[in-house]
């Protein structure tokens, strides 16, 4: 049946936001087909970190080229036509606001374009998909350009991860997706149909292509049921938003303050920094410095990748940053400021389970979403969620423990400062009383238990509820000694031997071991056995883990008996192979 245009725009007709409903980028959009051809063709080829300087990117776009997979052809008609009107009324305030944003991505973008021989006319994909903004997050969790999920990003190899997420790097999200693209264009053959299924799946077109028999995107835009509405509206709204950003003065678009391109240079880290440091040791702003690394998700700044981490810095200042890299070496926070993703609320679901799911507490759900204890959750509302379970907090970094008195360190009996200046010891508590707002997730983790060891302690299950005021047991019963006589011997001679190592260094540590009786020195390898557990922290990964005791995951996913992909939860316990 002919679908006529007005049928077409009254039923589909969107506003121009990235995040309004893009698709997966897994195959179907429906899920079931997560690793498609293209997909798979495309995810065989790393995504290359070689970082090209803005001055580089200006010479290589002054040379003649022409695309090796030919050009993309702008078909002028009534479904374009529509677009266009729509750009040029209703939405014309956010084509203004992507039009003077494009300026400072097109360049880059181009480069990397022109590197895989492609059109160079797909970065426009990007206006449709973003808005050219490295923030755009949609409610099916697509981040960044070109809107990826996370799952899609991994694929690719791209570093999604506490610290980073490579989806808002103008340079290597572009990379990712002109892999996906050759991939797309090889596997079907025409430029319109790869941007159809880059939006809804290459298996959905591929079936509509052999369903029909055609691979004309237009005659496939005339059966209603071959392509879904958001995809039949995909390739004429890409055209009509390429044909505006080449010529916007033909159209009306006269008065755009178009932004500068990113001018850079580079720069190899090789420790973790701070960008707040880098900054203000080059006196220049963060936000600038921000701009240029939307990859960063923090302030921290990681070694990520190998040995050898790039960091784009202003034109001009190569020289001074190499001179301010080691004033800003920091230390990797304890837990970072939490960003949100969203989550569909299923049968079955309340603000409980899903804050136990997403390892956070339900009242920071609820802050996130505005929602009050008397709101009733409906099947299929998205909520946000914190992004890993974080809690919105960021703690002092190791650096910073550094300047607290002597004594206040991770190993010592921890001082809390009363509001009269006076401190006092703080005992370990052995039961925690429920409080409103808690449940046995966040009391876990508040005491870096694992799950199963807080039902353990409290014979509890995964089902049982816990009531405000109830007494849960936090920490274990000390082990019984076989004597009071012997017990009281190796704790004094473990006091001893605590006492003479704080006060020297390891060498003469390891003398005065030496010379402490033989209980000492039992209760002294006792402790150095069980510092070989870590406890992870919310945040930490397992490659985070590996990274801070010289491992390799191989090695400590090995000696866990876990897969090397096991996402590790906080308050979990993992050995440490020597």
């Amino acid at each position: 049946m002919h679908v006529t245009v007005r049928g077409l725009l009254v039923s589909s007709l969107i506003l121009l936001s990235a995040c309004a409903g893009m698709k997966k980028r897994d195959g179907d959009a429906s899920g079931k087909n997560a690793d498609g051809e293209a997909m798979q063709e495309a995810s065989k080829s790393q995504i290359e970190e070689n970082e090209v300087s803005s001055e580089d990117v200006e010479k290589n776009l002054e040379r003649p080229y022409q695309s090796a997979f030919g050009e993309i052809k702008f078909d002028q008609n009534e479904y374009v036509d529509v677009w266009i009107k729509y750009f040029k009324g209703r939405g014309r305030p956010y084509m203004e606001r992507y039009l003077s944003r494009s300026t400072r991505y097109l360049p880059m973008m181009k480069n990397v374009m022109r590197e895989n021989g492609l059109p160079e006319d797909l970065v426009y994909i990007a206006l449709i998909e973003s808005g050219f903004s490295p923030l755009a997050h949609s409610k099916a969790n697509a981040v960044g350009y070109w809107q990826f999920i996370r799952s899609t990003g991994k694929r690719f190899g791209m570093q999604i991860d506490t610290f980073t997420d490579e989806r808002r790097d103008p340079v290597l999200s572009t990379r990712a997706a002109a892999e996906y693209f050759k991939a797309l264009h090889n596997l079907l053959g025409d430029w319109h149909l790869a941007m159809a299924s880059y939006n809804v799946g290459e298996g959905r077109v591929k079936r509509a292509v052999s369903k029909y028999r055609t691979r004309d995107f237009w005659a496939l835009l005339q059966k209603r049921r071959a392509l879904p509405a958001e995809t039949r509206n995909y390739v004429p709204k890409f055209i009509a938003a390429a044909m505006i950003a080449k010529d916007p003065a033909k159209y009306g678009f006269t008065e755009i303050i178009y932004q500068d391109p990113l001018s850079y240079d580079t720069v190899a880290l090789q420790s973790p920094i701070s960008l707040t440091k880098l900054a203000n040791n080059l006196n220049v702003e963060v936000e600038d410095l921000q701009l240029l690394n939307p990859k960063f998700r923090t302030d921290f700044v990681p070694i990520a990748r190998g040995n050898e981490t790039v960091v784009r810095i202003p034109v001009g200042r190569a020289s001074d940053a190499l001179a301010a890299l080691s004033m800003s070496v920091t230390a990797q926070p304890k837990i970072l400021q939490a960003e949100h993703v969203f989550y569909r609320v299923r049968r079955g679901d309340n603000l409980s389970t899903i804050a136990r799911k997403h390892r956070t507490t339900v009242s920071q759900i609820r802050r996130l979403n505005d929602i009050s204890n008397r709101t009733m959750l409906k099947v299929g509302r998205s909520l946000k969620v914190p992004d890993q379970g974080g809690e919105g907090i960021t703690y002092a970094t190791d650096e910073e423990d550094s300047r607290q008195p002597a004594g206040s360190g991770k190993g010592a009996v921890l001082a809390v400062a009363k509001a009269n200046g006076k401190a006092e010891a703080k005992t370990e508590k052995i039961f925690h009383t429920v409080r409103r707002g808690d449940n046995l997730s966040t009391i876990a983790r508040r005491y870096n238990l694992s799950m199963d060891d807080l039902l353990k302690l409290n014979r509890l299950s995964n089902r049982s509820v816990i009531r405000k005021g109830q007494k849960l047991r936090v920490r274990p019963d000390a082990p019984s000694p076989t004597s009071a006589a012997v017990k009281n011997r190796q704790s004094i001679a473990l006091a001893s031997f605590k006492t003479e190592a704080a006060k020297s260094n390891a060498a003469k540590t390891k003398s005065v071991t030496k010379e402490l009786p033989r209980t000492a020195r039992v209760a002294a390898q006792t402790a150095k056995a069980a510092a070989r557990k870590h406890v992870v922290k919310r945040g930490e990964t397992l490659y985070d883990v590996s990274k801070k005791y010289g491992l390799s995951m191989n090695q400590l996913a090995k000696a866990n008996k876990i897969r090397i992909n096991y996402r590790v939860m906080a308050g979990e316990k993992l050995s440490i192979p020597e």
